[in-house]
């Protein structure tokens, strides 16, 4: 949190410092279908001498709040309160009746409330100006009667105050002549007369005539359960929502597709004394792109995770699995190495894919081989509690209890046995040597991307690219050391190598969705490089003869 927020929260909460400790909380209620169309069908009208406010509700988002709101408006609590705290561009603050009346302790201004809170409903409607969101203290459930309207968008709010109404688009509204009241240094009206809310009523059949709010399409929130308390992401664009593990932080990737790295966060203390020893942050990866049925086998996604830059993996469980819903999922454990200048480094990765209607997803869990079992709790945690959209609702995935899950769970809590790994930097990938820490790194590898995305996605590249690795790694070790000893040779491979890595290249311009198109491209590839490598060489030596014989 920035020292700007900072700021901004103990403007918005100070109000009820002091009081909140001696309110009891209310009990929240479940409201029907009927009931939400109900409070969405009112808005509330709120009169000063400066101008009035028209405010449309948004019970979806937070019916509790809703429902609140208009209780106090239809009590008549809100007439002759002032509001009491106005900074422009920001937001303008009220609902404190310590503020009533001109006598009144200017301050006491900002303390006081209905004797009671309410729970807080965060949501995913952004701050933006016309916003009509509940002040608190710094407790999220401390909210009563206060609330604020933004002046202008500020978005460092979302998520952290329950955002319920917005100023109806298009009408007139005092929200500019309150904002440009005078102030004094506490950022109390000069004139409270000018800030005093005259009447506030609630006005029936209303019906906008506007489009929703802007909104966030992520957000994480705390949600109370039996036991404690734990944070939900939910993800209203690619239909997601799971619990996120105990102190653990989701960070969210740029892009169409959804791309999420989750990370033991400073507070878990146990991870990152882990962490500090091992070298490496221990990582849940969930990924969501669409459903393209045509390169699907039974109604799984051939999809598949590795690391870059490491060899090629080692397969070491792989289940297709059924629930009794009858959705399917792919489970896979596999381990990869990589290749350090000093050291090789064992990676496990364990990965479940499964689709609905319209996408795939993927969760993903990698850590070090040694240190594996430690936070494989997290990736099990995160299953369990994954849901998606299925006929419309959301949905668990129930992938989490089946037999082949638990049985992969309970044998990734073992004690690692080590593997006997290669050497550090020696054997492997000839290409890889040769390319290694030059301007050719990049593009080998886009080809193991190129590799992975689009031809192992084909049975006919699947197949061709075992057969290939038995063939090539049959001689590539032994050249890949011979360049470590020798530069000179290492720069001869790579400049021979140049034409057969831009051939390669030509597959990220075509799209591959048939086993006929992946056969068709991957023989033009072929035939291409025996032109470069076999028949133009031939055919300039022959010219090459044939001139010195005419001498």
């Amino acid at each position: 949190m920035n020292f700007i927020f900072l700021i901004i929260s103990l403007i918005l909460v100070s109000g009820f410092v002091g009081s909140a400790l001696a309110q009891t909380q209310t009990v929240e209620k479940e409201f029907s279908l009927e009931e939400l169309e109900e409070m969405k069908s009112k808005a509330v009208l709120i009169s000063t001498n400066v101008g009035t406010f028209m405010i449309e509700l948004f019970p979806e988002d937070a019916p509790n709040t809703v429902n609140n709101f208009l209780k106090l408006v239809e009590s008549g609590y809100y007439d002759g309160i002032v509001f009491h705290r106005i900074i422009p561009n920001f937001m303008i603050q009220a609902g404190d009746p310590n503020t009533i009346g001109p006598d009144s302790d200017r301050d006491t201004w900002g303390q006081g409330g209905p004797g009671y809170t309410i729970d807080e409903e965060f949501n995913t409607i952004q701050h933006d100006r016309g916003i009509v969101s509940m002040a608190r203290s710094n407790h999220p459930d401390s909210a009563g009667s206060q609330f604020f309207i933004m002046h202008k968008d500020d978005n460092r709010l979302d998520g952290k105050y329950t955002a319920f109404g917005r100023l109806v688009p298009g009408l007139p509204q005092a929200l500019d002549k309150i904002a440009k009241l005078p102030t004094n240094d506490r950022n109390q009206p000069t004139d409270a007369s000018q800030a005093t809310i005259i009447k506030t009523s609630i006005i029936d059949n209303y019906s906008s005539a506007f489009g929703g709010p802007e909104r966030n399409i992520s957000l994480v929130k705390s949600e109370k359960i039996s036991g404690g308390t734990v944070e939900t992401y939910t993800n209203s664009l690619h239909d997601i929502s799971f619990n996120v593990p105990y102190r653990w932080d989701v960070t969210e990737a740029e892009g169409d597709n959804l791309n999420l790295t989750i990370e033991p966060g400073w507070l878990e203390h146990n991870a990152l004394k882990i962490i500090e020893e091992s070298g490496f942050t221990p990582q849940l990866l969930v990924g969501s792109e669409p459903r393209n049925p045509n390169i699907e086998s039974s109604e799984i996604s051939p999809a598949y995770f590795s690391l870059r830059s490491g060899d090629d993996p080692k397969i070491l469980s792989n289940y297709i699995f059924q629930v009794d819903a009858g959705r399917k999922a792919h489970l896979i454990i596999s381990t990869q190495n990589i290749q350090t200048p000093t050291e090789t480094a064992q990676f496990k990765i364990i990965q479940l894919h499964f689709s609905n209607s319209d996408r795939t997803y993927s969760i993903t869990y990698v850590n070090l081989a040694e240190w594996f079992r430690y936070e494989i709790n997290a990736f099990d945690y995160t299953v369990k509690n994954f849901e998606i959209m299925i006929d419309g609702t959301m949905q668990p995935i129930g992938f989490g209890n089946h037999p082949v899950f638990q049985k992969m769970i309970i044998d990734s809590r073992l004690k690692h046995e080590p593997e006997s790994l290669p050497p550090a930097r020696v054997g492997g990938c000839l290409i890889a040597t040769a390319a290694f820490g030059s301007e050719m790194a990049p593009q080998v590898q886009f080809l193991r991307e190129i590799r992975d995305n689009t031809v192992l996605q084909t049975e006919s590249g699947t197949s061709f690219m075992t057969g290939f690795n038995q063939f090539y790694y049959s001689f590539s070790p032994v050249i890949a050391d011979y360049e470590r000893e020798n530069p000179a040779f290492k720069e001869a491979v790579k400049i021979a190598l140049t034409p057969l890595l831009t051939s390669l290249t030509l597959l990220q311009y075509v799209d591959i969705d048939s086993e006929s198109e992946m056969l068709g491209y991957g023989i033009a590839i072929i035939l291409l490089n025996i032109g470069m490598y076999f028949i133009a060489p031939a055919v300039l030596i022959t010219k090459i003869r044939s001139f010195y014989k005419l001498q």
